[in-house]
């Protein structure tokens, strides 16, 4: 029973990453393949100062993902994806809700 929670609750989410990324244009498919795509990412984000958790990465349904939740109150943006289904590499970035207060730290 819980591996099919985990598998719906994936579905789920990728099923909802289109619409909330959608601000954004919507997720990007990756030129990279998944470790790839993914060390660049994390290469990106560290030069910027931004400060995230990292979670991942971790296989669920024949799903790979990666996530890079952001720890602090600022910016425009709250979590960025990385995740590959059906050996294509996928890019999303979770953009903060227009009434999330922000912080200017």
């Amino acid at each position: 029973m819980p591996r099919a929670w985990h598998r719906a609750l994936i579905c789920l989410a990728l099923a909802i990453a289109p619409a909330v990324a959608s601000a954004d244009g919507g997720p990007q498919r990756s030129k990279l393949g998944f470790r790839a795509t993914v060390d660049k990412e994390a290469k990106r984000i560290r030069a910027s100062g931004v400060p995230v958790e990292e979670i991942g990465p971790y296989r669920v349904g024949g799903v790979d993902v990666m996530r890079f939740v952001r720890t602090d109150k600022a910016g425009e943006w709250l979590a960025v994806h990385v995740w590959r289904a059906g050996g294509v590499t996928w890019i999303s970035l979770v953009p903060r809700p227009l009434d999330e207060p922000r912080s200017t730290e």
